[in-house]
């Protein structure tokens, strides 16, 4: 009787664990959206060397998270949690008020390590809790994901449209006045100018305000060692540095797990090229008003959300590996179609809309499949450990393709077109290293 309490008891905590993180997962989006939205469009005015390579300052931060990570077996994830809603509040209150090209840099890395280490995060820390929690692992993954992209919906909608009513409110003039210049926001000067940037500012600075509420949920997690360290781990001695690091090859140097790193490297630089440049291509490319263009990408997060409803049903009936195939594949027509934008008359914008929509949808659906198959890659104490790993290739590649598009790729507008061509590309073959070398993985969730 006593042991079904303490089954109950530990259920309940682990449960709560995976809510209260949830719930701090969403926060960390709602920054996460303005960051690629509004925190990027207001480098392109402020600071146009750090906007053009942001995806480079990506790959610092996402290295940068990924040695992080590895303190997780020392301190646990709590205290790693707290940093991010930290670091993450920080850089947009130090990109507003201190003007500096040294700041902007450091800014630009310190909110990106915030939000891509709580994302790194996700994988191991669900990992760590599903089991034990009830349901099946896919579920809370996709739970997270799915309220993640809740938060991406809302901040990057809300996000646009506070900015254009800010920017009215600064410069005297209408919402819909406000929302017509923004579709030429490059030929904008003087006190019009000054606005539009006044307008950015206020919802930074509102960003950071709400970003210190992820704080609030993080104090309220109980965690115990056995949640990151495996009970054989803490029963034996400690391991030495060079144990750890022999151990850690060992799951590395496996084929599967080399190849799935490849894959991985593959999709980071397509995503580099132009997940980040959303409304700078709709706006500056197409001359989509930048209310229009914030609507457009609130609405593929909505996509998100809606089909990660259907991620259980798809894995069900494709498996794992199935799944991050098809969803791949998929989105790159859609991708294709954003490129093309401006070919489609005034049919533009719904096109654009519909494009938008499917990539993101079809590609994120998959996204909690992603997380599950790299966790069955490596053992739960090595977990943390395999998806640093991960994530320091991922960082390696984000860089070189964040130099690639500061020094080449967008050294013209046009630059910004051509990254959906390049990005479909690497998708397809990524699709196929998936499906090629991870046949056996395919589980379905019935068979887990």
């Amino acid at each position: 009787m006593n042991g079904d309490i303490h089954i109950q008891q530990v259920q309940l905590r682990q449960k709560r664990n995976l809510i209260l993180f949830i719930i701090s997962y969403v926060i960390n989006n709602l920054a996460s959206g303005i960051l690629y939205d509004t925190y990027v469009n207001y480098l392109q005015e402020v600071s146009l060397p750090t906007a053009t390579s942001f995806w480079a300052f990506y790959g610092y931060a996402t290295f940068l998270s990924a040695l992080i990570l590895l303190l997780v077996p020392k301190s646990g994830y709590k205290k790693l949690l707290l940093f991010c809603a930290a670091s993450t509040s920080a850089a947009f209150f130090c990109v507003v008020f201190v003007k500096s090209a040294t700041i902007f840099y450091l800014s630009t890395l310190l909110a990106l390590t915030g939000v891509q280490l709580h994302f790194i995060m996700l994988a191991p820390y669900v990992a760590a809790y599903a089991g034990s929690a009830g349901g099946k692992s896919i579920d809370w993954y996709t739970r997270t994901y799915y309220m993640g992209y809740v938060g991406y919906f809302l901040t990057t909608f809300l996000g646009g449209a506070a900015t254009v009513k800010l920017f009215s409110s600064h410069a005297g003039i209408s919402f819909e006045r406000a929302r017509k210049l923004t579709e030429y926001i490059t030929e904008t000067t003087g006190s019009t100018r000054d606005a539009y940037l006044a307008g950015n500012r206020d919802v930074l600075i509102i960003t950071g305000v709400v970003t210190l509420l992820s704080i609030i949920p993080i104090l309220f997690i109980r965690e115990e060692k056995s949640d990151y360290i495996s009970v054989d781990e803490q029963q034996t001695k400690k391991q030495s540095l060079p144990e750890r690091v022999r151990d850690i090859l060992s799951v590395l140097f496996r084929k599967d797990a080399m190849m799935y790193l490849i894959y991985w490297a593959l999709i980071s630089f397509a995503m580099g090229l132009f997940t980040s440049y959303y409304t700078v291509f709709l706006n500056r490319n197409l001359h989509i008003d930048k209310a229009t263009s914030s609507l457009l990408v609130s609405i593929s997060y909505a996509a998100i959300v809606l089909f990660m409803l259907f991620t259980p049903f798809v894995v069900k009936k494709m498996g794992t590996v199935g799944t991050i195939c098809f969803t791949v594949l998929l989105s790159i027509p859609f991708m294709l179609i954003i490129a093309n934008g401006n070919h489609f008359g005034k049919a533009m914008i719904p096109m654009v809309g519909i494009g938008l929509f499917m990539r993101a949808g079809l590609a994120n659906l998959g996204s909690p499949a992603d997380s599950s198959l790299s966790m069955m890659l490596a053992p739960k104490n090595l977990r943390p450990a395999f998806t640093s790993v991960v994530n320091f290739i991922a960082g390696i590649v984000s860089i070189i393709c964040g130099h690639f598009t500061g020094s080449i790729l967008f050294t013209t507008q046009e630059g910004y077109r051509t990254a959906y061509y390049i990005a479909a590309a690497l998708y397809f073959v990524a699709a196929l290293v998936i499906i090629t070398l991870f046949k056996k993985y395919n589980r379905k969730e019935a068979e887990e």
